[in-house]
């Protein structure tokens, strides 16, 4: 018997019994027999509807009257990290965690700080000066202050400050 190569036959140890193939053959080639699908080898034109539709790959190509069965797909084997592995991600995690607590606690400081200068800012005008002696000489001295400006500038009231 020699069977031209373009037609198909089904193994019926993938085979689902799903009907898919049969509905989509044009030549109704294909009929579901006991919950298993069967080919009539004088109606099969040899198109591929059918192989493309199993969603089992229970369809296969005769050629030249050799039966080619696809190779068995090997189970996928769950991933196993190696110790290797194992032990670099546990220093990446202790590494992360030691950097995550330098970063929390120079965000503390630098909160601190913040909150610090902002009581500062908030010391009443009427409050009494909290500055030593040395910073109200050196203010003198540098001529940043107010008589220092309008002299500066030249204004009438700067000069009736000195005046004095």
């Amino acid at each position: 018997m020699n069977v031209s190569e373009s037609q198909v036959w089904i193994d019926e140890t993938r085979c689902a019994g799903c009907g898919l193939c049969a509905g989509l053959c044009p030549t109704e080639a294909i009929a579901l027999v006991e919950g298993v699908a069967q080919v009539d080898p004088e109606t099969c034109t040899g198109c591929g509807a059918c192989m493309d539709a199993c969603p089992h790959e229970a369809i296969q190509p005769v050629i030249e009257g050799r039966l080619i069965v696809s190779p068995e797909r090997p189970a996928s084997t769950p991933y196993q990290p190696s110790p290797v592995a194992t032990a670099a991600g546990t220093a990446i995690a202790v590494a992360g965690a030691r950097v995550a607590l330098r970063v929390a606690s120079v965000v503390a400081r630098v909160v601190g700080r913040w909150i610090a200068g902002r009581s500062a800012m908030e010391i009443p005008r009427n409050a009494p000066d909290t500055r030593n002696a040395r910073d109200v000489e050196t203010t003198a001295r540098t001529g940043r202050g107010r008589r220092a400006r309008h002299r500066r500038r030249g204004d009438a009231a700067g000069m009736e400050a000195d005046r004095r």
